[in-house]
C-alpha cells in the first residue's frame, strides 16, 4: 500500500517539468529531479560525480547510488542540463530552492519526494531482500 502523502510518479514527472519550464527555476527543477531519481537530500547530493551507467557517487557513501527510475535520468535530462559549475555553486542552488519553496513556486516538497522514493524502493525490492535486511532503510520510513 502506498503512503497517502506520497506523490505518484506521474505527479512527480509533471511537477519537475512544470518547475523547469518556469523562467529562473530551471536549476531548481533539475535539483528536484535529482532528489526524485536518487532519493537523497540536496545536501547529500553536494559534490556528487556521475558514473557511465548513470549512477552517482557521493562523498558519504562507499557504493554508487543507482537511479530508482533509470528512465527519469533521460526524461529529465539530468546529465545534459546539470547547472554549469554546480559544485562551486551548490550553496546558491540550495538558496534558490528555499526561495522557490517560500514563494510557493513549486508544488512538491523535498520531504514528499524522499518519501515517494522510499515507498517505491520498498515496493520494487524483492521480498527476499526485504527479509534478508529487516533493519535496513528499505523497510523503515
Amino acid at each position: 500500500m502506498l503512503h497517502q502523502n506520497s506523490p505518484s510518479d506521474a505527479r512527480i514527472v509533471d511537477e519537475v517539468f512544470n518547475v523547469v519550464a518556469k523562467p529562473g527555476l530551471e536549476e531548481v527543477g533539475w535539483l528536484l529531479g535529482m532528489v526524485a531519481v536518487y532519493g537523497k537530500t540536496p545536501e547529500e547530493l553536494e559534490g556528487f560525480t556521475w558514473n557511465e551507467d548513470n549512477s552517482i557517487n557521493l562523498k558519504s557513501k562507499k557504493r554508487a547510488i543507482r537511479p530508482l527510475h533509470p528512465q527519469w535520468v533521460f526524461i529529465f535530462q539530468l546529465k545534459e542540463k546539470q547547472p554549469f559549475n554546480a559544485k562551486g555553486r551548490w550553496g546558491s542552488l540550495l538558496k534558490s530552492l528555499e526561495k522557490a519553496k517560500t514563494e510557493q513556486r513549486i508544488g512538491l516538497t523535498i520531504k514528499n519526494l524522499l518519501l515517494a522514493h522510499r515507498v517505491r524502493k520498498v515496493y520494487y525490492t524483492p521480498l527476499r531482500l526485504q527479509k534478508q535486511y529487516p533493519d535496513s532503510a528499505l523497510v523503515s520510513a
